[in-house]
């Protein structure tokens, strides 16, 4: 008997002694497992020889509480740590990296376990599971707790610490510099929507997008006047929206964000950000060019572009004509053409209109008046070096070719197949008509390019003998050239060229081969 009221004492004390332990900061312990993690996530990847890695969303109950964002600060400060790593770490969700580490939060009974998973993104494949546990206590209920609302706020649920917030009380938003800028983790809950105020240091171009796995929309405001500037459903990755704005500094913006639909709901991140390179142009310090006379006798200026990035180009004009600008390298551009005295005043834009993926823009300009083009990537993620060359295509117009006239299926000049011709377009409005015979059955190629370059917008359509219309042209051959291939009996056959520029700025070649 005494030795069982010995025993009831000592059983309370080492329960006591649980009770204190358990309800000590948890914070050791999550370290402890974290950088138990991060070793075991190091093996495999230093054993798949991995390159990019991100670090993802650890969600509880579909949501991102402070405990998950503690648990992924600290595993991506261990990895950064881990000496002698091969691959690089990227900031936030990233398209680029080969591998994803993410997880999910469970309850079970008074348990906290962490379910980490290794995922290939190539193909999702799941090539490591790791999970660690902790024993819930008044400090972890904490860092997995929501702030619960109500009232006329984004939700009246209140699924993540942020809420409430509202038009007239939004959640205040540090643009990054960077596509890999730091993610706000947010939730959506039916009928919920987020808002988001971002407020520009300096003028250029303003990225806000989500990152995710759910349908999310997005608004962009003037928050001060209640302009709706833009919207967007998909334009991100996957089912993530994207919006990119010019945007003024000082100005004050709002981001709202909702599920596609009101039943929509789940975690996802926001990120805003604008890219400003060191050294680089922008709108108050751009690059001043001077502007050429002919294809021939114009330089072309090298410039490297970044993911995000923008290119600034300033011309003066010492004459009224139409101007030429074009970018030329591999990667794809796009560019704007500005009234350089205001931002708001876009007179044009061109994503494809030069050779391959580059941008070409024609437009009459004013002498003395200053004009700023703008070049960029056509998506976000485009990088890499191309060129810009803005010039006059020349005094005057194209004289008329040797064939001239040739405007009517009448008067249609003859060509050789085997052997090319050359030809003008002497005004934006010239038809040519040409005739051909063939006295062999075969398939047969019939171009017309540019005499200097294939950036003559050229068109071609085929008629036979009775002219009735055969087959038609337009950007077949390389960039904007027209290009034919059909088989062809015996018989005469006619051919309408055409130039959709509206200026024609160089001659053409027709060729009619056989294959």
């Amino acid at each position: 008997m005494k030795r069982f009221l010995i025993f009831i004492p000592m059983f309370f004390l080492v329960i006591c002694t649980i009770f204190s332990q358990n309800t000590e900061s948890p914070v050791p312990q999550m370290d402890e497992a974290v950088r138990t993690l991060a070793r075991n996530i190091h093996a495999k990847l230093s054993e798949k020889r991995a390159e990019k890695i991100s670090i993802g969303q650890f969600t509880y109950n579909e949501s991102i509480p402070p405990f998950s964002s503690y648990w992924v600060n600290q595993l991506i400060g261990e990895l950064t740590n881990i000496s002698g790593r091969s691959y690089i770490i990227l900031s936030g969700s990233s398209s680029d990296a080969d591998w994803t580490v993410t997880g999910e939060i469970v309850q079970a009974a008074d348990i906290i376990r962490i379910y980490t998973r290794l995922i290939r993104s190539s193909d999702r494949a799941i090539e490591g599971s790791f999970n660690s546990s902790f024993q819930r206590n008044e400090h972890i209920n904490d860092m997995i707790s929501y702030a619960a609302v109500s009232g006329n706020s984004s939700s009246g649920s209140g699924r993540d610490t942020r809420e409430p917030d509202s038009w007239e009380s939004p959640v205040i938003f540090a643009i990054g510099t960077s596509p890999n800028s730091t993610v706000m983790n947010r939730t959506i809950t039916d009928g919920d929507e987020d808002f988001f105020l971002l407020v520009p240091e300096r003028d250029g171009r303003l990225t806000v997008e989500t990152t995710g796995s759910i349908d999310t929309y997005m608004y962009l405001y003037n928050y001060d006047t209640d302009d709706e500037l833009a919207s967007n459903d998909d334009g991100g990755q996957g089912s993530n929206a994207r919006i990119v704005q010019n945007v003024r500094s000082g100005t004050r913006y709002l981001a709202v964000v909702r599920g596609y639909s009101s039943s929509t709901t789940g975690a996802y991140g926001f990120r805003a950000y604008m890219v400003f390179r060191e050294g680089g142009s922008s709108w108050e310090n751009p690059h001043s060019y001077e502007i050429g006379i002919g294809e021939d006798n114009v330089t072309t200026v090298n410039r490297t572009i970044q993911s995000g990035d923008e290119e600034f180009f300033l011309l003066l004009p010492d004459r009224d004509g139409r101007l030429v600008m074009e970018t030329t390298g591999r990667i794809d551009t796009y560019m704007e053409l500005y009234n350089a005295g205001d931002r708001d005043d876009l007179l044009d834009e061109n994503d494809d209109g030069g050779n391959s993926y580059n941008a070409r823009i024609r437009y009459n300009v004013r002498s003395g008046s200053r004009y700023m083009v703008v070049v960029r990537g056509y998506g976000n993620s485009v990088s890499g070096s191309f060129g810009f060359r803005a010039y006059f295509p020349g005094q005057g117009t194209l004289s008329p070719d040797e064939y001239e006239t040739d405007d009517e299926p009448s008067q249609a000049k003859a060509i050789v197949i085997g052997t090319p011709q050359q030809r003008t377009f002497h005004t934006g409005n010239d038809v040519d008509w040409v005739s051909f015979r063939v006295t062999q059955a075969g398939r047969y190629t019939i171009q017309a390019r540019g005499a200097n370059s294939n950036r003559l917008d050229t068109y071609l359509e085929l008629f036979d003998d009775n002219l009735n219309s055969i087959a038609e042209d337009d950007d077949g051959g390389d960039s904007l050239s027209s290009r034919i291939a059909t088989r062809l009996n015996t018989g005469t056959y006619y051919l309408k060229v055409w130039c959709l520029d509206e200026e024609p700025d160089q001659g053409y070649i027709l060729s009619v081969e056989a294959q």
